[in-house]
């Protein structure tokens, strides 16, 4: 049970509590309820408050609730805070959870998923990340992309990427090459550090490889406003590039958001295209990476075909996702 002060707490007096906070949605107070009602356990306020918080935690944009962070401490109630909820120590927490029929392990098919770190997710976003970092993996972790002319990248690298006087690292040749040579690139930033026409120089690289057809190249963002912005700044880029006429035509200066890229089926949270519809293309550049949610990043990235280059940019310290999860930042190791 949980306890304020040495008073045991039925699941309706937690709801009823933290309802008086403000601090919590009718959302957050529904799941809760309905997660304790249907848990089937002795320890429905322990359910209750834990639906709640990890509720509570998504709608702020967390994809997890950790546990140990509450384990053993309090939460202060009541119009005032003058009660407070004494969460239960980890051991205990976990034990009780998993004693529940909405609470399982990954892999199980129930409303919430507690990994073996502690972190409490609903069954969705469990899911989302799973299927997104098993991607991401399979995206860096493949060998180098076949059929590209050696000969022909060094000589592009050369002509694009002049050596500085001070011979210092030039990160946007680097990766350049890793975009020509790897299916997965990430380019992160502040504002002014050229991430648009390093860009610009990276699809001069791809598409000045031999091939046999014409390349598929889609430029996207989240928003409407960060599309058209990305595509005004490529074909800025477009008239500094040293190489042939027939690739510099070739760079796409139409921006897509990404729900139109992949297109929306009206009144689903579903798209046309998918893990089993995928999207022709063969390299796919997103701005404003930052901006782009758990859910989305999933749907996005499980559409783009596994032999498609996949190149995202952003500021991992700016402009967060609407809804839950910071995927660039995790990527890029944002502490």
């Amino acid at each position: 049970s949980i306890f304020c002060g040495s008073t045991a707490w039925g699941f309706m007096d937690i709801i009823q509590k933290l309802a008086e906070t403000g601090s919590y949605s009718e959302l957050d107070l529904h799941f809760g309820r309905f997660m304790a009602e249907l848990s089937d356990s002795d320890e429905e306020s322990i359910i209750a408050l834990s639906a709640i918080l990890v509720s509570s935690y998504r709608r702020k944009g967390d994809v997890c609730l950790d546990i140990g962070r509450f384990a053993g401490s309090t939460i202060s109630t009541g119009l005032h805070g003058e009660d407070t909820i004494t969460c239960p120590g980890l051991t205990a927490w976990r034990a009780k959870l998993l004693a529940s029929k909405v609470v399982g392990l990954p892999g199980d098919i129930v409303p919430m998923i507690l990994d073996e770190k502690d972190r409490l997710y609903l069954h969705r976003y469990w899911s989302y990340e799973k299927n997104l970092s098993e991607l991401i993996k399979a995206r860096t972790t493949e060998t180098c992309v076949q059929d590209v002319d050696q000969d022909l990248l060094r000589a592009h690298l050369k002509n694009n990427f002049p050596k500085d006087a001070d011979d210092r690292i030039d990160w946007q040749l680097i990766a350049a090459a890793v975009a020509a040579l790897k299916r997965f690139c990430v380019i992160s930033g502040g504002p002014g550090t050229g991430k648009t026409y390093a860009a610009a120089k990276i699809l001069a690289l791809i598409l000045g490889q031999p091939r046999r057809r014409g390349w598929r190249v889609f430029l996207c963002a989240p928003t409407g406003k960060a599309a058209a912005r990305l595509a005004e700044s490529i074909a800025e880029a477009k008239k500094n590039l040293v190489c042939p006429a027939d690739i510099i035509r070739a760079i796409p200066e139409e921006g897509w958001t990404i729900h139109r890229m992949l297109k929306t089926v009206k009144g689903t949270p579903y798209f046309h295209y998918n893990t089993e519809k995928r999207l022709p293309a063969d390299i796919v550049v997103v701005d404003e990476a930052s901006m782009v949610d758990l859910p989305l990043m999933s749907k996005l990235i499980q559409a783009i075909p596994d032999e498609a280059r996949l190149i995202l940019m952003g500021d991992r310290d700016q402009l967060a996702s609407v809804e839950a999860g910071s995927i660039l930042g995790d990527i890029c190791g944002t502490k």
